[in-house]
């Protein structure tokens, strides 16, 4: 079975509505992504790094905005 990839990941924190699930779909999402980043360190592809970056920070103010909403 293959890994599911950052963006899955990522979506998957983005849609969960269980806050006890939260924290854990959030985590999963930044190790994906950070992997990822490590991945692609040497290429040049500024847009997904871009792409990972943004990731990156809506999943840190996820739980921030999800207790306001």
């Amino acid at each position: 079975m293959l890994d599911p990839t950052w963006q899955e990941l990522y979506r998957a924190a983005l849609t969960e509505s269980n806050p006890h699930r939260l924290y854990g779909r959030i985590e999963a999402a930044r190790r994906a992504i950070h992997k990822r980043l490590e991945e692609i360190e040497d290429s040049g592809d500024i847009r997904e790094r871009q792409q990972l970056d943004s990731a990156l920070h809506a999943l840190f103010t996820l739980p921030t905005r999800r207790r306001s909403a």
